[in-house]
């Protein structure tokens, strides 16, 4: 008895440190004094998963739940066709620029860096759903430094209801899965990330969101690359 109580206690321990959590305050206390930014530069997402038009979708869909969050945000498809006048077709070659480069050129507080991993539809006979995870990484513009990062995945269960028939249901979920809509899927990844975000200037929580918690893998794993 002694001993399934101990194996418990322990099982117990060992989840509760699986899952670590902090408060926005810790985890980004550059979000809470003068280096928060008012203004956010968005560049337009690096894509690295396999589906070409994962990035038009991703720019239509981040302005808005960034703006609603608190911050004054440039649309990105202006930034986008700035870019391209400036012949740059790929945000990865900026990536490495200094952030300061966009203080002076755009006049932004911070830039925000967005990295799409995954896009993609999976199937497993009449198994399937539909992925979206994307990292964001946001830079002070005067500092240099990440003032804030989160990861944010979204997926799509989009098997069919089983009808009985295996041939049928097959062909439902195939038909589920390629016309699944990735716009609400990425506004949702968008939106789940900024929870994570500590509310700007623009937003009634300002700088009264500080002991809201996040998960601590979340914000570490976007770093994982940079």
């Amino acid at each position: 008895m002694k001993n399934i109580f101990l194996l418990i206690v322990c099982s117990i321990f060992i989840v509760s440190c699986g899952t670590m959590t902090q408060t926005k305050l810790d985890a980004y206390p550059a979000m809470y004094d003068q280096r928060q930014p008012v203004s956010i530069l968005v560049i337009p997402a690096i894509n690295k998963s396999t589906a070409a038009e994962a990035t038009d979708y991703f720019n239509v869909t981040i302005t808005e739940p960034l703006s609603n969050t608190g911050y004054y945000t440039m649309p990105v498809e202006i930034v986008r066709d700035i870019f391209l006048k400036e012949g740059i077709v790929d945000s990865a070659m900026v990536k490495g620029m200094p952030a300061s480069v966009f203080k002076k050129n755009f006049g932004a507080d911070a830039v925000l860096f967005v990295t799409i991993n995954s896009w993609d539809k999976n199937y497993a006979i009449i198994a399937a759903n539909v992925t979206v995870s994307l990292d964001y990484v946001l830079l002070s513009t005067t500092t240099n430094e990440v003032i804030w990062s989160y990861s944010s995945t979204v997926v799509l269960d989009t098997a069919g209801q089983s009808s009985g028939f295996i041939v049928a249901d097959i062909i439902s979920t195939a038909i589920n899965t390629a016309v699944a809509d990735y716009v609400p899927l990425a506004k949702q990844a968008n939106y789940q990330a900024f929870v994570g975000l500590p509310h700007g200037k623009y937003s009634l929580r300002h700088g009264q969101d500080g002991q809201d918690t996040i998960l601590t893998e979340l914000k570490d794993s976007a770093l994982a690359e940079e």
